[in-house]
């Protein structure tokens, strides 16, 4: 099994910063490879739908969620099956708070976890850069 993780402190209150980064249906906030989204109510629970580049469709099913946290699986991906995904902020004081992106992800037989932690290390990051830009920070 796979965990990647990347995290970075930022000069915005928590709240500032879920408010861009936290809504499970808005990615698109953030998200810009995202070209279309919608969220279902579900008997297993709320499922995204994103709209990827080259006709691509990723649903995911959000698993948890708490104040400044969620955590989403995928849906109808049977190579991800024990794939898990987590966007957090964690409040440090009343100016700062830390950006967190974890993945958790058992390898297929055509991929080894180094495959996967190097290729989704590099996805968290860029998904830190984007949301740092949608916050309106430097991107580093």
């Amino acid at each position: 099994m796979a965990d990647v993780s990347t995290f970075e402190d930022v000069p915005l209150p928590a709240e500032t910063v879920w408010a861009t980064i936290g809504d499970f249906g808005g990615i698109r906030k953030w998200a810009v490879l995202v070209e279309g989204e919608s969220v279902q109510d579900t008997p297993a629970g709320k499922v995204r739908t994103l709209n990827m580049p080259e006709g691509r469709v990723v649903k995911e099913l959000l698993a948890a969620s708490s104040q400044f946290s969620y955590t989403y699986t995928m849906v109808d991906r049977p190579e991800m099956g024990d794939y898990r995904s987590t966007v957090a902020v964690v409040p440090l004081d009343a100016k700062t708070s830390r950006i967190t992106l974890i993945m958790h992800m058992s390898a297929s037989e055509a991929q080894t976890d180094a495959d996967i932690e190097a290729r989704y290390s590099r996805n968290l990051r860029g998904n830190l850069r984007a949301m740092k830009k949608a916050l309106g920070l430097p991107r580093d």
